[in-house]
């Protein structure tokens, strides 16, 4: 939510006095910085719940996506920001927040997945469980 309401802060800047653009894209600045502070946290998630045996597997797709948005991000910014001016800063801020709402639901469904699978291997070794 925290980059739906930077985008929408960054759209809202243009066409009104400097004073006021300044203010709003110092605010829109903090509050990115806020986002990508809270999307760090995938990284740690990444991590965690990969199984202790395949790590670099794990990490080396999550890589793959990151490159990929590195490599896509570009374009698609340029083409909504630019090209659609204000509408398109919304849709990035909706497309921002719709993932960040995503991943927590996500999360928990990953790690009910491994502890299910967990749990499956335990009692597969006779392993009592918890």
């Amino acid at each position: 939510m925290a980059f739906l309401v930077s985008c929408s802060l960054i759209s809202l800047s243009g066409g009104i006095p400097a004073w006021a653009a300044a203010t709003l894209l110092l605010t829109a600045v903090v509050l990115h910085t806020v986002g990508e502070l809270w999307h760090a946290a995938g990284f740690e998630v990444s991590f965690a719940l990969a199984p202790q045996h395949a790590t670099g597997q794990y990490l080396g797709v999550f890589g793959l996506g990151a490159g990929l948005t590195e490599a896509s991000g570009p374009a698609l910014l340029i083409s909504l920001c630019i090209t659609w001016g204000r509408p398109g800063w919304y849709v990035v801020g909706v497309l921002f927040a719709l993932t960040g709402l995503a991943a927590p639901p996500a999360v928990r469904w990953a790690q009910r997945h491994q502890h299910a699978d967990q749990t499956q291997t335990a009692s597969m070794k006779g392993v009592p469980t918890a």
